[in-house]
């Protein structure tokens, strides 16, 4: 019977100080095979951490990151469109009834 928390661990059924490093083989018809091995981590203080992250990560900054969508806040983007609307026209454009954007007083894009 199981107990203790059940999400205590990422991945269930795998122990928290093992990884899976996974080696080139060869077998035996000469075919190259990688095959996952379960290595023990070795215990590394706090500062070996930050300085091993310090390496993977160089312009990390900390800081968070907010993520999503501002609806009021307009942007680069929205000028850009915004000036390509007051341009432009959605009509039709050929006899065939196909439909485009054409530059008002100008030629088509």
């Amino acid at each position: 019977m199981k107990e203790g928390l059940s999400t205590a661990r990422q991945y269930q059924g795998r122990p928290m100080n093992r990884y899976t490093k996974y080696i080139k083989t060869k077998n035996r018809y000469g075919e190259e095979k990688s095959v996952g091995k379960l290595v023990c981590v070795e215990n590394l203080t706090l500062s070996e951490k930050q300085a091993n992250h310090k390496k993977r990560h160089p312009n990390d900054k900390n800081q968070k990151k907010i993520k999503g969508i501002f609806w009021g806040k307009k942007g680069y983007k929205d000028t850009i469109l915004e000036e390509f609307y007051e341009a432009h026209i959605h009509t039709f454009i050929d006899s065939d009834l196909n439909k485009g954007w054409v530059k008002i007083g100008g030629e088509e894009e």
